[in-house]
């Protein structure tokens, strides 16, 4: 795959820890968490009774007090965005602010980019709402209140629920909505592929800009665990333990680690090359030097079966994959581990996918400064790889490696960091990868 030359001039987050790419950042060095009891959630998801003790499931990293009509333009838009949509569409908001974007977007004068020119591509999964918006179809379904009829769901639904209900949880619709709003009418798409959907999306992107298709990109991801439907299906991996204090109890790398907490985010990014960047008169923020996507099946994919043990070796990720995205992205970069100032890891604290990000980096890229931003923000689902590309970026731009939540205390031989280090390299290479086997890198440069 040729180098790039597309650079990154724009980006947006939304996190547990921070709205916004200072104050995530800020909340990063500082070693804040925003992993809590779901009790203190400020949303309308579940929460554990008043007298619960907190258990595994009942913790998570929401975004709290976040307020879509900051953000969302025409507001009667939110009608039909779920809160994954509404995050994604905040994120992409602040990507097109931090781009000076507003004045070149698709419009009628001189100077402005064709509507054409503009694409949109985003990382994203399914979106469940909550069961409440079923209540009343299901009990209309019910014979003498205890059998579901399903013949009668049909009717139900069409009498009980509104018209545009399955709108608001497409997982194509954050593409959509940043799209019209945006009036880009070039490249329009979704990846769909768990954790590595926002990279994915990210190399999609650039492939359109690379073959002519657009000129401008808007990438994002968005997503949760803690929702309320998506609680229910938490079987696909394995649940952390409580710590004390609740807010170290996401363990990226601790071999002692249970499981996985969730959490939920968005992140956006601008892209376009570095000729179109200088035309519109904006500096690039970095570049995006090379990438590499691998697909090695894991053991839950050989054996067609899930596990959410938290020890079975090899049923989820694939270390193979993981190291030959590594190897390829670093070729295409034309550096080695010697010129990279950071990793950014996906470890999540399943002890099963942790060891063979472990086993790939020590083969690769051993003794780098790593950071794994899950330790702060739990799992966000398919916001989680893009999310961390914004950290690559930022950390580049201010020169600094932030510190893991809770390194003091992991006992591993990734080299997580206590306290924020100067970086001593200009390059910073983003690891993700899903439970099925695929993997990416992404080389991030300075400018």
């Amino acid at each position: 795959m040729p180098r790039s030359n597309v650079v990154i001039t724009g980006m947006g987050v939304v996190s547990s820890i921070g709205i916004g790419c200072d104050s995530y950042f800020q909340s990063l060095l500082a070693g804040n968490s925003g992993i809590v009891s779901l009790r203190d959630r400020t949303d309308e998801g579940a929460k554990p009774g008043a007298e619960a003790e907190p258990a595994g499931l009942w913790i998570g990293g929401p975004i709290r007090d976040f307020d879509a009509k900051q953000y969302v333009r025409p507001r009667k838009s939110l009608k039909v965005m779920c809160r994954e949509i509404q995050t994604a569409f905040a994120a992409a908001q602040m990507a097109v602010e931090s781009s000076a974007l507003e004045e070149d977007l698709p419009a009628d004068g001189p100077g402005r980019m064709l509507p054409s020119q503009v694409g949109t591509v985003f990382g994203s999964e399914m979106f469940y709402g909550p069961p409440e918006e079923m209540e009343d179809t299901v009990r209309a379904c019910l014979e003498q209140g205890v059998q579901f009829d399903v013949s009668r769901f049909g009717a139900a639904a069409m009498k009980q629920i509104i018209p545009l209900w399955m709108l608001k949880y497409l997982p194509n619709m954050p593409a959509c909505h940043v799209g019209i709003a945006l009036n880009a009418q070039g490249p329009n798409n979704t990846i769909v592929m768990g954790d590595i959907s926002g990279p994915s999306a990210v190399i999609e992107g650039v492939g359109y800009l690379q073959r002519g298709i657009a000129e401008l990109l808007i990438a994002g991801a968005t997503g949760t665990r803690i929702s309320t439907t998506r609680m229910n299906y938490r079987g696909d991996l394995p649940i952390a333990d409580v710590a004390d204090p609740i807010a170290h109890s996401s363990r990226p790398h601790d071999p002692s680690s249970k499981g996985v907490v969730g959490g939920e985010g968005a992140a956006a990014l601008v892209l376009e090359s570095t000729d179109h960047a200088r035309r519109r008169g904006v500096a690039p923020i970095a570049r995006i030097t090379a990438f590499a996507s691998r697909f090695v099946a894991a053991d839950c994919m050989r054996r067609s079966t899930r596990s959410s043990l938290a020890n079975d070796p090899g049923a989820r990720g694939s270390a193979q994959a993981i190291r030959l995205a590594i190897e390829a992205a670093l070729a295409d970069a034309e550096i080695s581990s010697r010129d990279l100032g950071m990793v950014v890891s996906h470890a999540t604290g399943d002890p099963t996918m942790d060891a063979a990000e472990r086993e790939a980096v020590l083969e690769t890229v051993p003794h780098v400064p790593m950071v794994a931003t899950v330790a702060s923000l739990g799992h966000t689902g398919a916001a989680c790889g893009m999310i961390d590309l914004v950290t690559g970026v930022l950390a580049l731009t201010k020169g600094v490696v932030p510190p893991t939540l809770n390194a003091d205390s992991i006992r591993t031989d990734m080299n997580l960091l206590r306290s924020a280090e100067t970086m001593s390299g200009n390059h910073v290479l983003c690891l993700t990868y899903n439970p099925e086997g695929n993997a990416t890198a992404v080389v991030l440069s300075k400018v």
